[in-house]
């Protein structure tokens, strides 16, 4: 990533994933590695799932808690979920600012790197943020100027922008993350993805990857474990959840993971034809690395997640499903209508543009 050369050298860098699911957390491992290996001293700051998680991908680090958001999807509308914890959020963000501030004055970090952690960044460092959504979508659009003029404030708190997509429009994540104007520096870095192809054959038909803030994603588990015991071909679901309690749901066609570590979920997806999936950003890149076909089934209320897998399905990239209506035998029967992006440029070289200065 060529945006990391600009970073300077042996710098102290903290970087803050959000928990909102897994996919902050795993497109910020790539980074960490590259940075690593530059010479960089690098910790990590978040809380929940994704902090275990980078416990276990880098355990030789420091990582720090910070307060948790919270997130939940009880409803279908992110209006009524965010606004019904408006107040939290705003309390959280200036906790985990408190937090990183203190961090920095007993760690002496250099730079901070937040995913989507608007609190996370100090006056006494380099803060770059890292974002697909620089244009936030309301469900039913009224309120998209007064959200994206907010997000772009919090944004410009920073002092850079990264943005992982092509800087031509669509790109992967088409209007959230192009055609903005109120970013004052920001630099599209090229997609970013932990993963690696691998030459292997395929050892499932389809697998399921879950992820996102509960209840909705326990309620997606239960209907994905129904769906793949009606295929009669090996199969796999990852629960996305670091929890050492969670029931085995394994059968005699189907191998269940509660969580995998980077390099295992990597070559799973390379063992597997089919990948079920969110639709979140992350995962698209991932999958646009290992130039895979998927099967989208967005999260109820989402509306990132509901705009890409329009946006995909028109495409005719992967199909998709409403949670509740997943057929996926209907799926597979179709999968020759649509060309995932095995047809698409690869992401293998750097694609970078940055705001005029």
């Amino acid at each position: 990533m060529k945006c990391l050369d600009d970073i300077g050298e042996n710098k102290k860098i903290l970087i803050c994933p959000l928990n909102w699911g897994m996919g902050h957390a795993t497109r910020c491992i790539p980074i960490a590695k590259e940075l690593i290996a530059k010479g960089h001293e690098v910790d990590f700051a978040s809380d929940g799932s994704p902090l275990e998680l980078l416990k276990i991908e880098f355990p030789t680090v420091r990582h720090h808690a910070l307060s948790s958001y919270n997130i939940s999807y009880p409803t279908k509308s992110i209006l009524i979920n965010v606004g019904r914890k408006l107040g939290n959020f705003i309390k959280t963000m200036r906790n985990e600012h408190r937090q990183v501030e203190g961090l920095v004055a007993k760690h002496q970090y250099d730079i901070i790197i937040s995913d989507n952690r608007f609190g996370c960044h100090a006056k006494s460092t380099y803060n770059i943020f890292i974002t697909h959504q620089i244009n936030l979508l309301s469900s039913s659009g009224l309120l998209d100027p007064t959200i994206r003029r907010f997000n772009q404030n919090f944004i410009n708190k920073f002092d850079k922008c990264w943005i992982p997509d092509y800087p031509d429009y669509p790109g992967l994540s088409g209007i959230l993350g192009h055609k903005h104007s109120g970013i004052l520096n920001y630099e599209y870095i090229g997609p970013i993805s932990r993963m690696v192809p691998y030459d292997v054959d395929n050892k499932y038909l389809v697998t399921a990857i879950l992820s996102g803030p509960e209840p909705q994603r326990t309620l997606f588990e239960k209907e994905v474990i129904t769906e793949l015991n009606k295929i009669d071909a090996p199969t796999a679901l990852v629960s996305g959840v670091i929890n050492h309690t969670i029931p085995d749901y394994s059968t005699s066609t189907m191998d269940h993971f509660p969580y995998m570590t980077s390099d295992d979920i990597n070559k799973l997806i390379c063992q597997s034809e089919y990948i079920l999936f969110r639709g979140g950003y992350t995962s698209v890149m991932d999958l646009a690395k290992l130039q895979k076909k998927g099967i989208c089934v967005p999260t109820p209320g989402q509306t990132e997640q509901e705009y890409l897998t329009k946006m995909y399905a028109e495409q005719k990239l992967f199909p998709r499903y409403v949670q509740g209506k997943l057929n996926l035998l209907e799926a597979l029967e179709n999968m020759d209508q649509y060309k995932g992006f095995s047809s698409m440029e690869s992401n293998s070289k750097d694609h970078m543009y940055s705001s005029p200065s």
